[in-house]
């Protein structure tokens, strides 16, 4: 690495040949040099979102010779489309944070090759399908290496024994609830990808096994991150000189606050009836209710309006800012 930092250092681009072009790929790594990845333009590898797109993204990469090479081509072909949609499955999953999975696991394309060379070797060598055998070698070995916590290691594993089982060699046996996922019949590459566009680009979370109310967890978790990050971007001085700092725009926001906040609630001044008693010498319970209610208003109007005094004080620079102020 450090020659090849020399040798890029002494390039001259005058006599580089225009169609000059250096690809590196590597593992996190310190002895990479600073200057080479300087220089470079940074590319990123991510699966795509959405268990449609993930499957297209898989079986783009299938080639038709290899598609075709098993000597169980029916088996193959089922399976191979029913690991394709458990590695689709179990990365979509992560989007609905500890619903889906405990910890957000980094399954690569690397984990779904090793077990898609495994499928086939493993049915050009054996007489009959081994579901056993592939069960554990893929949720267990090959995904399950990265599972630390238990949970997900029994979730894992269930989910992979409803793809790789007898049924899916059925064309009526469903992957999920709905109809319309399914290991296409036994056909060329080119009808497995056809079937893949027509599925449905927004999925249900029944696909993977989820309450439909997963979704709402995960667009609150959506709506959040766009929210911070566009406040993130937001700038932090004032454009120009007539205009307002944050600080004085906030200052002016409390000030405008505690100009408004009420006095504090006094049972004294309640109707008659409000706390009254019943015949047999009993408090009522609207009185009861009132009287808890104006105990929690009166603490949180006096937490405010200590808050603000604060807060403009520290944004003179009287008091210290501390974190909960700010």
């Amino acid at each position: 690495m450090p020659e090849l930092e020399k040798l890029q250092e002494l390039q001259d681009e005058n006599s580089m040949h225009p169609e000059y072009r250096l690809w590196l790929t590597s593992m996190p790594t310190p002895v990479f040099p600073v200057p080479v990845l300087q220089s470079g333009i940074k590319l990123t590898n991510e699966p795509p979102r959405g268990l449609k797109a993930n499957l297209k993204r898989t079986y783009a990469d299938v080639s038709e010779e290899d598609y075709e090479g098993c000597t169980k081509p029916r088996e193959y072909k089922k399976l191979l489309f029913a690991l394709s949609y458990f590695h689709a499955a179990i990365i979509e999953r992560r989007k609905y944070g500890a619903i889906g999975w405990n910890i957000q696991y980094q399954w690569m394309t690397s984990d779904f090759e090793t077990s898609r060379r495994q499928l086939k070797m493993y049915l050009d060598e054996q007489e009959l399908v081994p579901y056993a055998a592939l069960n554990y070698l893929v949720s267990e070995a090959n995904y399950g290496g990265r599972v630390t916590d238990d949970k997900d290691v029994r979730l894992i594993r269930a989910m992979l024994k409803r793809y790789f089982c007898p049924e899916v060699m059925n064309d009526s046996y469903r992957l999920s609830k709905l109809d319309a996922y399914y290991a296409p019949p036994e056909g060329p590459l080119a009808d497995a990808r056809a079937y893949i566009e027509g599925l449905p680009q927004e999925e249900d979370p029944e696909v993977f096994g989820l309450h439909p109310n997963a979704n709402l967890a995960y667009e609150v978790a959506t709506a959040g991150l766009l929210a911070t990050t566009v406040l993130g971007m937001q700038p932090r001085l004032a454009g120009g000189g007539a205009g307002l700092t944050p600080d004085q725009l906030a200052q002016n926001l409390s000030r405008e606050i505690a100009a408004s906040m009420p006095a504090l609630l006094d049972v004294e001044k309640a109707h008659p009836s409000t706390f009254g008693f019943s015949a047999g010498g009993q408090p009522l319970s609207l009185g009861v209710f009132v009287g808890q209610e104006i105990e929690r208003f009166n603490a949180l109007l006096a937490v405010m309006n200590h808050t603000l005094v604060q807060l403009d004080k520290a944004i003179q620079g009287t008091v210290v800012m501390s974190a909960q102020l700010e």
